[in-house]
């Protein structure tokens, strides 16, 4: 498989991301566990994950501007210097005994509005780089890449640097990897000319919200795959605030880290196949790998055997980026690349604003009623305890099952809605 020349500057620049972005989830995975074994909140959880979303969605419509506005370079230089400077403060902290959960729920904060810009400015610049269908669905495959290898990584490399370098030491970590990153990015913008003229544009920033109304009203069928994308990521939330609890009442740290490196192997070879085979039919791939998706997150809630959640790990997880991959490239080939970082924001912002409120329901639901519900005698308790267990792994199992229903159900009426699986990319548009 030969290489485009005009992707070998973004080669580069993704694979310094890469390397930053598994020194946040080296963090991230790190900080979590830590904030569990602390205070063994689910809703506390949740508010990492919810946190880990909300500033993004805040975010989202002036980066989007800025992705259209900017140099890329840039942008991804001031990425870096806020992770720096996020990691070196919670360092000092942690160090000086000094830190609490409010100070990891503001690092979540920051790790959510960086990471929305940099995969804007990465996505943005794939069609602005490249012009095939089967190097854009390549790309896409690579930046899928770019989260499940710090996914297959981080868990099991978190939990053996835990126990010998602690938390401090995975901050430290997380600093080399910001440094590593920007100090490529500054070669890129000394050496390689292709990837300064990215995002260079001329926008107006009150033109942002009119621009994407006037895109979506020139496809409608776009509003239908928006909703779905939103009801989507409400699943996502939902299962991603649920997941560590879960596995951690039922099995070990070392269970946990295992199962999320299976998932990071899934994804992995979900984005493999996304590279070698770029699919065609792109939208019908989404819901189809939703469904399968959906199947797995079910099977997880509804065993407790390690060894078939490290196989529906690998399938959801494999299928989650298959899904996202198609879901990328059939936005980027379908939207005018004057508007691109500016309607590829509100998409973000859909996904963003879905996800706190499916994980924020999840730790609700957790603490509120489920794990209660699942400790009282009764007749519909007794019949689900053989299967989920009771008390607080009955509930959090409940809860990850029907999550798992919801989003088989989602992807089987996305699936008989007639406009979408009949979506087309490449469709012209009105042009802002």
């Amino acid at each position: 498989m030969a290489i485009e020349p005009s992707l070998r500057p973004w080669l580069w620049a993704w694979g310094a991301q890469v390397a930053s972005t598994l020194g946040s989830a080296l963090a991230a995975f790190s900080l979590g566990i830590w904030l569990l074994q602390q205070h063994g909140s689910v809703t506390d959880y949740a508010w990492v994950i919810a946190l880990s979303a909300l500033p993004g969605l805040v975010l989202a419509p002036l980066a989007g501007w800025l992705v259209d506005r900017c140099e890329a370079r840039a942008l991804l230089l001031g990425v870096e210097a806020c992770s720096g400077a996020a990691a070196l403060a919670l360092w000092w902290l942690f160090e000086s005994n000094a830190l609490d959960r409010w100070q990891v729920y503001a690092f979540a904060a920051v790790n959510s509005s960086t990471l929305v810009v940099r995969m804007l400015v990465c996505q943005s610049a794939i069609p602005r780089l490249l012009r095939s269908p089967q190097a854009i669905g390549r790309a896409n495959g690579l930046m899928q890449m770019m989260v499940g290898l710090p996914q297959l990584i981080a868990p099991t490399l978190a939990a053996l640097l835990l126990s010998s370098v602690g938390v401090a030491g995975v901050l430290l970590l997380d600093l080399g990897a910001v440094l590593f990153c920007a100090t490529v990015l500054v070669w890129i913008g000394l050496f390689v000319s292709a990837v300064r003229g990215i995002g260079q544009g001329r926008v107006d920033f009150e033109g942002g919200s009119s621009v994407v109304l006037t895109v979506l009203r020139g496809r409608p069928a776009l509003w239908a795959l928006l909703a779905y994308l939103g009801l989507e990521h409400l699943m996502l939330g939902l299962a991603s605030a649920l997941l560590s609890p879960l596995v951690l009442e039922r099995h070990s740290v070392l269970v946990l880290g295992t199962l999320m490196t299976c998932g990071g192997l899934g994804m992995l070879g979900g984005s493999l196949w996304v590279v070698a085979r770029p699919p065609v039919q792109l939208i019908r791939t989404v819901l189809l790998a939703d469904l399968l998706l959906g199947a797995a997150v079910l099977t997880i809630g509804a065993s407790a055997s390690p060894v078939v959640l490290y196989v529906a790990a690998f399938v959801a997880f494999g299928c989650f980026s298959l899904s996202t991959s198609s879901d990328q490239s059939f936005w980027q080939r379908s939207l005018p690349a004057d508007a691109l970082g500016r309607v590829l924001s509100a998409r973000q912002m859909v996904c963003l604003l879905a996800m706190p409120i499916g994980a924020l329901g999840a730790g609700a639901l957790a603490d509120g009623w489920a794990i209660t519900w699942m400790s009282t005698a009764g007749e519909w308790q007794a019949r689900l305890a053989p299967l989920l267990g009771t008390g607080k792994v009955g509930g959090l199992s409940l809860l990850f099952a029907a999550a798992g229903l919801l989003y088989v159900l989602l992807a089987s009426l996305g699936l008989a809605f007639g406009p979408l699986p009949r979506l087309q990319p490449g469709v012209p548009l009105p042009q802002s």
